[in-house]
């Protein structure tokens, strides 16, 4: 039986593995060898532990420079010639592949350029009124409340009494001003030259104005502009149509307003208004003027009449909470009987001036920031997205370049840098491309939104400062990925076998193809929707024929006294001409908004039933000249118009709508004849319904129908209205202009036809379609690019496969199937995720609307065919020429 050997004792494991650890790789054999027999001779020579002891000191002993490895963490190159050397090869390869290089750039480009282009319409919306030097510290005054316990939404609408009570009792205000526009347009003329204007943009203020806004006078002094009450400051557009080019300081300007008439002293010439100002206005008046000669104002205790816009300035610092709390109480201390009575409850806000374009009462021009603020992002995201994904498309051809780098060194983090160079490479050539195209686009945005925007945003420091971080963050988002997944691949199996071992690429282009599909069908389906909206709107049975009434602009300039007399005259003789129907006068039309708006309560209920009714003052022609349907009693007869002649006060007939009779709690339009509703105009107005109407609309269907009164007043006609033949049009202008000429002389003729007029309520809507239109087709575009540079590289990739299908007998049908039913997928993928994204925007949109079109599948349908067929065209193009190569040339092909 043989001896076994002898146990060898071993060497502590934790020193050798410290060993292995710090000393350099190709040092450590031998140096642990050696430690090994001389560790074994000190066993026998020394002992085990004495040998132990002495093999950790060696171990430490050799913690030289010489043998501990070098930290490639703390390995420090010379950056500058390795920044050259990205900049070189990453511009050696941009230049080799010219196609795919010029498809990255001109996508990004593209993109950048149209995101700068929304950028700035956004930062000019964002702009509004912080041109005024107090803007954090002014506010208007707004109301929201209850009324019989029913939300009455944002109301900016106050009594002329308010600002000068709040000024004596609130300790936080600096200053108050009021405003008041004046709804008729006055004739102006300059006595000088006798030539008489229709303007449009009057408005009342107090003499302070100037002082609280910041609104740059040309001439004149802002202290004193409007200190008499017949001081007049206007636009330096209204100077130089009036006065040329000379200074109009102390000349006269006669004004034409009924018993606000007079002629006013010029004091002042502002400099054109920004287009920025939620403000618009031509001429400023003195409110005092108004206070004094208006006969509505000047018999009443300045807290009736709640036409007047207040602002404030506070000082620092003051808590909005508690002087809206103050303003609380000084209402109620005035009027809150009558709040009581019809049961109203209100609360006091102040809203800030800078908020006033975006969020004011009227309009969802905040929505609209928000959705462009949205397709900005998309937009950038789809362009970034395309670089991603040609990038990582590209990894078949660069990885034997990524193979032979890492065979002779390069480390992961040098490929890395490489890459990323190239990315920033791109995004930098394509953000100088993007200003040129943005400014090359911008009076195509001027067009579509009627403004006059320049691109101020490249004046702000701020401004670059953002755009290089966006740059430099785009670069490195779109660039990270394709790095990372390129400078991954395992030299060895890529130098051998020619392939990546990885597909996760693959994937995530997929997704993202997917993404964009997505975002394009998101940007169609709501340009189709705003589109299905804006045509419902126009095309509803509005309860008018608005295409064949003409409007005449009524008469400033004439004797006061004789106006019935006159009006008739007018009337008479225009309906004499063979092609006008009829002719009414009226206090507005259609499309100019409503004379005013009261409560009215029913004589018969209490005064906590009252309802807010639009209220008009109209003629005995008014029913038929609008060929109104009447659904119970009579239009105004002539014995009504007689009466109505000797009427001392305001009461008298009235015709009401549908609505209205629904309002007051009638049974039925007959139910409502003969019955007496009660209003409050400065006096207490009792009137009698005579007749009852179907709903028409005077407003757009943006707003709810609201109850109306249509009460006889032949004395008024702030408008006259016509319907005529539309075969005759020129000559019948011409002859009611010769009439308007002889019955009203010194007064400027002025028209427009109804339906033109009424239209221009949606120019919002449809400025807001052209933009989405616009932007969406730049979205789109951008996606094509990407798609079309996809397919062309999966189809060079796929040439050999291509040419050996042919050789077998596929046909160019089936070779373009092949080629395309992956984007058929993502495509239906994506309508897939876009549904309920459209429904819950679409409904989120459509709130803005009283009448609106439902969300039907065709809001999906369309826009899913749509973009079916553009990225069929963009696919099929490049595969059919594919599909269509000689199959020999493909399968020579490397």
């Amino acid at each position: 039986m043989s001896k076994l050997p002898k146990h060898q004792p071993e060497p502590p494991k934790l020193a050798t593995r410290f060993l292995r650890w710090y000393c350099r790789a190709e040092l450590v054999d031998e140096v642990e060898g050696d430690l090994y027999e001389l560790f074994q001779r000190r066993v026998d020579d020394q002992g085990l532990w004495k040998a132990k002891a002495l093999y950790w000191i060696n171990i430490l002993m050799f913690l030289h420079p010489d043998y501990i490895r070098k930290n490639e963490k703390h390995y420090s190159p010379n950056h500058i010639p390795m920044l050259r050397h990205y900049f070189n090869i990453s511009t050696r390869v941009l230049l080799k592949h010219k196609f795919y290089t010029a498809i990255n750039i001109l996508g990004l480009a593209a993109g950048m350029g149209v995101c700068l282009l929304i950028y700035q319409y956004i930062h000019f919306e964002l702009s509004y009124d912080q041109f005024h030097e107090n803007d954090e510290n002014t506010y208007r005054i707004t109301f929201t409340g209850t009324r019989n316990g029913e939300d009455i939404g944002l109301d900016a609408s106050t009594t002329y009494g308010l600002g000068p009570a709040a000024d004596d009792m609130i300790p936080e205000m600096e200053s108050f001003v009021r405003t008041h526009p004046h709804s008729i347009s006055p004739v102006v003329t300059n006595p000088e030259q006798n030539e008489p204007y229709l303007e449009n943009n009057l408005w009342y203020v107090d003499s302070n104005f100037l002082q609280m806004f910041s609104f740059p006078l040309k001439y004149g002094d802002e202290n004193t502009g409007l200190s008499g009450k017949y001081d007049v400051i206007i636009t330096e557009k209204l100077a130089e149509k009036y006065f040329g080019n000379v200074n109009p300081i102390g000349k006269e300007l006669k004004l034409e307003l009924g018993v606000l008439s007079g002629n006013f002293i010029v004091r002042g010439v502002l400099q054109n208004l920004p287009d920025n100002s939620h403000m618009e206005f031509d001429i400023l008046l003195p409110l005092s003027n108004l206070l004094e000669n208006d006969r509505s104002y000047r018999t009443e205790d300045g807290w009736s009449w709640d036409n007047f816009t207040t602002y404030v300035t506070l000082n620092e610092n003051t808590k909005l909470k508690e002087v809206g709390e103050k303003f609380d109480r000084l209402i109620t201390s005035h009027i809150g009987d009558k709040l009581a009575q019809s049961n109203v409850k209100i609360e006091t806000k102040l809203q800030p001036l800078t908020d006033i374009h975006l969020r004011s009462e009227s309009s969802s021009n905040i929505q609209r920031i928000q959705f462009f603020t949205v397709v900005v992002i998309f937009i950038l995201l789809m362009a970034w997205v395309n670089f991603i994904n040609l990038s990582t498309a590209r990894a078949m051809q660069r990885a034997k370049e990524v193979g032979v780098r890492k065979s002779i060194g390069a480390l992961k983090w040098q490929l890395i840098g490489q890459f990323i160079t190239e990315s920033l490479l791109i995004n930098l050539v394509a953000a100088l491309l993007a200003i040129g195209i943005a400014y090359i686009m911008l009076p195509i945005l001027n067009d579509l939104i009627n403004q006059e925007i320049t691109f101020s945003v490249l004046q702000s420091t701020k401004f670059w400062l953002i755009f290089l971080q966006i740059i430099f963050l785009g670069a490195l988002l779109s660039g990270l990925y394709p790095a990372f997944v390129l400078s991954s691949f395992k030299p060895v199996s890529i130098l051998k076998s020619g392939k990546t071992t990885t597909k996760q690429g693959f994937s995530l282009r997929k997704a993202l193809i997917a993404f964009q599909f997505l975002i394009s069908l998101l940007l169609i389906s709501g340009t189709y929707l705003v589109y299905k909206q804006i045509t419902f709107m126009k095309s509803q049975d509005m309860g008018i024929d608005m295409e064949k009434i003409l409007v005449v602009q009524g008469p400033r300039v004439m004797d006061y006294s004789n106006l019935r007399n006159l009006y008739n005259t007018f009337k008479n003789e225009a309906s004499r001409y063979h092609s006008i129907a009829s002719v009414t006068g009226t206090g507005a039309v259609p499309g100019t908004g409503n004379m005013f708006r009261g409560y009215v309560w029913r004589k018969d209920k209490l005064r906590e039933t009252e309802q807010l009714v639009n209220v008009e003052q109209v003629d005995g022609e008014f029913t038929q000249t609008f060929d109104l349907q009447l659904l119970a009693g009579t239009t105004f007869t002539r014995d009504m118009r007689i009466n109505d002649m000797q009427r001392s006060g305001n009461d008298g007939p009235v015709i009401i709508n549908e609505k209205a009779v629904k309002a007051f709690g009638f049974d039925s339009p007959e139910d409502a004849l003969h019955e007496k509703l009660i209003t409050i105009v400065g006096d207490t107005v009792e009137v009698e319904i005579v007749g009852v109407v179907k709903d028409f609309y005077w407003n757009s269907l943006q707003k709810a129908q609201m109850p109306s009164l249509f009460a006889l007043n032949d004395a008024y006609g702030a408008y006259f209205s016509f319907r005529i033949n539309l075969s005759d049009i020129p000559e019948t202008i011409a002859f009611i202009n010769a009439t308007y000429d002889s019955v009203f002389p010194g007064n400027p003729f002025d028209y427009f036809f109804l339906d033109a007029h009424f239209n221009k309520q949606y120019q919002a809507d449809i400025q807001f379609r052209n933009l989405f239109s616009a932007f969406s087709a730049l979205a789109i575009f951008i996606a094509c690019i990407g798609l079309f540079a996809l397919v062309s590289y999966s189809a060079t990739l796929r040439i050999k496969e291509i040419g050996i299908r042919k050789v077998l007998g596929a046909g160019v049908g089936h070779l373009m199937m092949l080629l395309s039913r992956e984007y058929l997928m993502l495509l239906l993928i994506a309508v897939g995720l876009a549904v309920p994204a459209i429904i819950i925007g679409g409904k989120a949109w459509l709130e803005n609307y009283a009448y609106k079109v439902g969300i039907s599948i065709d809001l999906f349908l369309i826009p899913g065919l749509m973009l079916m067929f553009i990225s069929f065209l963009t696919v099929c193009y490049r595969t059919y020429t594919t599909a269509k190569t000689n199959p020999v040339d493909s399968l020579k092909t490397e």
